[in-house]
């Protein structure tokens, strides 16, 4: 019942019909350094075999969160158990498709994992996990390229509006990053790695907001 009901929520957030073809196109494996594989650390037992982990690893690239769609959907059975633990180690990639998987994974309140330093795209999905884990490693917010200006602006005119900077830090806030760290993330200049220290960490919580609650209720 559990997986159905997962299943039906996977299956909402679809890509919307127009661009199937075209993310069908992206799915192809040669075309992404992002790997996605399952694995089972208890080869014995009722469900031995049955993913119990899903590893990511690479770098990340427009596209990539439509193939692990197809992926879970081919396999809904594996996709809800590998949820159980996620690793991660994405060596970076495109911001924009960082925020499309992480929002994809959030709803599925996966737990996910970072063995080693997780910066920039990996420390985006890292986020959405409803229980986030660091056994080593660190946790790096990078700020995205800033957008080439059109030589026809005023000098003087107001910076442009950036959606994916708006985008990003309502997803951050919502998972549970305090506002004072992403205040001293923001004071940082260029877009170098902002490595969240211990405190910082701590204070972001094992968990996001909404899942504590989730918890409370029950």
């Amino acid at each position: 019942m559990l997986i159905r009901r997962w299943f039906q929520t996977l299956c909402r957030r679809g890509p919307a019909a127009g661009r199937v073809w075209m993310q069908l196109l992206l799915c192809a494996p040669c075309a992404h350094a992002l790997e996605f594989s399952y694995g089972n650390p208890f080869p014995e037992g009722p469900l031995a075999g049955v993913a119990r982990r899903l590893t990511i690893s690479g770098e990340l690239l427009p596209g990539d969160t439509a193939r692990l769609i197809t992926l879970m959907r081919s396999r809904p059975a594996d996709a809800w158990h590998a949820l159980g633990r996620v690793e991660l180690a994405i060596t970076g990639g495109d911001n924009t498709e960082a925020l499309q998987l992480a929002d994809t994974l959030a709803v599925l309140y996966p737990h996910t994992v970072a063995t080693a330093d997780c910066a920039g795209a990996c420390a985006t999905v890292w986020l959405s996990g409803a229980w986030r884990l660091l056994p080593s490693g660190r946790i790096g917010l990078q700020k995205p390229a800033p957008k080439p200006v059109a030589n026809t602006r005023p000098r003087d005119a107001p910076p442009p509006f950036d959606m994916h900077a708006d985008q990003l830090r309502h997803y951050l806030f919502k998972q549970g990053l305090p506002p004072p760290v992403y205040q001293r993330w923001m004071a940082t200049r260029g877009n170098k790695v902002y490595w969240l220290s211990g405190p910082e960490v701590n204070a972001t919580g094992i968990w996001p907001p909404y899942y504590y609650q989730k918890l409370q209720a029950r």
